[in-house]
């Protein structure tokens, strides 16, 4: 058998009728970022009296790390009322010019004053996170979302660090919620089927990926349907949407590498042959794209040429053990019987319980009248047995 190759919430504040004008102002500079930026510093450098937080914002979303810091300086301690949103924005700075520490003792500092905000506990995963603190992150996150749980962002990369961290049960509780909270959204029920494959919960993957496709056709979640099909021996339905993915992206390496190894298993060589060798016109080296090719030309009866294609997959990986076997299966089956030992010799110097090698290697010596050695051979088989 063949296997299957198996992806903020800002304080809000009044707007001054000085601060309307600006927004307007500001849309006529027509994409012209960089005068934009000269005229944001301009009327930040001629207002002292109070903060405005939102030019500094769009100074911070463009980038311009340094002169917003100083400039959010100057207020610092000024206004306790404002004093969590300029530790925030403080943060901010630090977190993209790098200053972790400072960014962390900053967003503490918000959150003494407005433990509950989302943003911030939002900013403070991120800085733990980039400090390697994961689990620090995780209780974030957490926190934030029981303050705002329908914000499913923040429960979107929580599902994310689970995931990343191998908690696949938990990640699928987050990608459950985000899909209960906003069921249309394709990468959400991706995502929770992802989660179910992990769990080798194949019909509930299937479900999942069938309803990301109601909302946003992607050829890698039909391919991940069709591989969930085919786990569940439904081969039809398999065959039919690695087939519709062709159709989308013809070149679907994966996609034609898995619709032979299905054809391969259902005996059908021909049709198996035909997509790999549409693969190999795409990739010429990948070692198990050789293996399958070569096994399945075994099958065609054209054991000349499976055995180039093994020699070519083991200039690869010259230690893989399922491709040493099967090209000494492929010499036994010539009657090449040293080249077959010496094979087989090899495979088991690097895996010496591979029972089928062993068992392999008796039937040559067998077959060459070495009794005793044969004899040898099996008994090592039937001890892994």
């Amino acid at each position: 058998m063949f296997p299957l190759t198996t992806p903020r919430k800002v304080s809000w504040q009044r707007k001054s009728s000085w601060i309307t004008r600006f927004e307007n102002w500001s849309l006529n500079f027509s994409g012209n970022l960089e005068k934009a930026i000269r005229n944001w510093l301009q009327l930040l450098e001629n207002e002292s009296s109070r903060p405005q937080l939102q030019i500094v914002e769009n100074l911070i979303d463009h980038a311009v790390f340094q002169e917003a810091r100083d400039y959010l300086e100057k207020f610092i301690g000024q206004d306790d009322s404002q004093d969590a949103e300029l530790y925030y924005l403080q943060a901010r700075c630090f977190v993209a010019q790098g200053l972790l520490n400072e960014a962390a003792d900053g967003i503490k500092k918000a959150l003494d004053r407005e433990p509950y905000n989302a943003a911030f506990l939002e900013l403070q995963a991120d800085i733990v996170l980039e400090q390697g603190d994961w689990e620090a992150a995780i209780e974030v996150l957490n926190k934030a979302i029981r303050t705002n749980p329908q914000n499913t962002d923040m429960l979107f990369r929580l599902g994310t660090i689970y995931t990343f961290h191998g908690d696949h049960l938990e990640a699928l509780r987050c990608y459950q919620g985000c899909c209960e909270i906003k069921p249309r959204r394709a990468e959400y029920w991706e995502m929770k089927a992802e989660s179910h494959l992990q769990l080798k919960q194949m019909a509930q993957a299937a479900v999942s990926f069938d309803r990301a496709l109601r909302y946003g056709v992607n050829p890698d979640i039909v391919a991940r349907l069709a591989y969930c099909y085919v786990q569940l021996n439904e081969l039809k339905k398999g065959i039919h949407y690695f087939k519709m993915v062709l159709k989308y992206e013809p070149d679907h390496y994966d996609t034609l590498c898995n619709l032979a190894a299905v054809y391969q298993n259902m005996g059908q060589s021909l049709d198996a042959l035909h997509f790999q060798e549409k693969a190999y016109s795409l990739c010429k080296s990948d070692p198990i794209l050789l293996n399958n090719m070569a096994y399945t030309l075994v099958q065609l009866g054209r054991s000349r040429k499976a055995t180039e294609y093994y020699h070519e997959a083991l200039k690869l990986t010259q230690e893989n053990p399922l491709i040493l076997y099967n090209l000494a299966v492929c010499h036994a089956q010539k009657g090449n019987w040293e080249a077959g030992i010496g094979t087989l010799e090899l495979l088991l110097q690097i895996e010496p319980e591979h029972t089928e090698g062993w068992a392999l290697l008796g039937n040559i010596y067998e077959q060459r009248s070495e009794y005793e050695q044969a004899i040898d051979c099996f008994n090592r088989a039937l001890k892994l047995a």
